[in-house]
């Protein structure tokens, strides 16, 4: 399909996106276990999730670049030479939230289930994970047999073929996952206010934390698009916007996994004292020598090896000792990675 100044197009922006935001994946993943491998800990279940979440939104992403290369994708319908890619799209669908985003969010609840030993929260955490598998395999399901026969999908010359609601399902399939993302949100908030600790600091976690909430956003901004007549009526123009607030979704989302792995290598990068003044710093290195020595830990500093710069909450948790945050169990990390 040739290119006309004369014809609009805006594909570029979904193929930068992509490209972008695949790098910035790729990089952030490769540095998660490169942390692992530093700090000599064992792969656990959320470290191979994130690898199969990252497998399937860099596929997405070759995926788009491919569709607006040679489906049509970034013009308007009318200017199209040819039917769209079908099949291209068609696998995007079953790559999305089965093996992007479910597989992501489930790394996050376990990172969760395994920092806070608090039985309620465990519970709330299995719960909203049965939520987001559930979601996912009934999306594949959905995805891979929305029409029948399955070839249908993109061969709509098939004779005697039919399809469910595609719009409707493309509405109403988002709301589900907006859900569980604002439960992935709000589920540590409340350990990280009653931190003994100072409120930048409380706002600076806080903010952290909230950086997945921006996943939110783009699969609030993603539903949008299918309620604009143009998603039905011009496919080709609306998938851009599509394309593009999904593949952001699945990025962030995976970044934001990340991040507490990753986040003793930003900090090498981060003057410490933007972290943590000298006097905090000194109890944080004293804690985390006696917790070393200790049968249980109370701290974040398992999260780190010695040698590189801790996580923000390791001294406002370690200072919290054996007492409650709440009537209840204790707040403690013996079921995170220390090898």
């Amino acid at each position: 399909m040739s290119e006309s100044s004369s014809v609009a197009y805006c594909g570029q922006q979904l193929i930068g996106v992509s490209i972008a935001i695949a790098v910035l994946q790729i990089l952030i993943v490769a540095a998660r276990f490169y942390a692992r491998y530093t700090q000599r800990q064992k792969y656990g279940i959320d470290d191979y999730l994130i690898i199969l979440a990252l497998v399937a939104s860099v596929g997405q992403s070759a995926l788009y670049i491919y569709l607006v290369k040679h489906g049509g994708i970034g013009y308007h319908l009318q200017y199209v030479e040819k039917t769209p890619e079908k099949m291209g799209l068609y696998a995007n669908e079953i790559f999305d939230f089965p093996f992007t985003i479910t597989p992501a969010k489930i790394s996050i609840l376990l990172f969760y289930v395994r920092i806070f030993d608090v039985p309620n929260f465990r519970i709330l955490a299995w719960v909203v994970g049965a939520i987001v598998l559930g979601h996912g395999i009934g999306v594949l399901f959905a995805a891979i047999f929305q029409c029948s026969p399955i070839a249908y999908t993109w061969d709509t010359t098939i004779v005697g073929g039919s399809c469910f609601d595609q719009e409707a399902f493309y509405r109403y399939v988002s709301p589900p996952n907006i859900l569980t993302d604002v439960f992935l949100l709000i589920m540590p908030l409340p350990f990280v206010w009653k931190l003994h600790t100072q409120l930048r600091q409380k706002i600076a976690l806080t903010g952290i934390f909230f950086l997945g909430s921006l996943g939110t956003v783009a699969s609030i901004l993603r539903m949008s698009v299918f309620f604009q007549e143009s998603a039905t009526t011009d496919p080709t123009w609306a998938s851009v916007k599509l394309g593009t607030w999904t593949i952001l979704e699945g990025g962030i989302i995976i970044i934001a996994a990340c991040l507490p792995s990753v986040w003793q290598l930003i900090t090498k990068m981060i003057p410490r004292k933007l972290l943590i003044n000298s006097s905090s710093g000194q109890q944080a290195s004293n804690q985390y020598s006696i917790t070393r020595r200790a049968k249980r830990s109370t701290g974040f500093s398992q999260l780190e090896g010695a040698e590189l710069a801790p996580w923000p909450l390791n001294e406002s948790l370690s200072s919290l000792g054996h007492s409650n945050l709440k009537s209840g169990p204790d707040f403690s990390l013996d079921h995170i990675h220390a090898h």
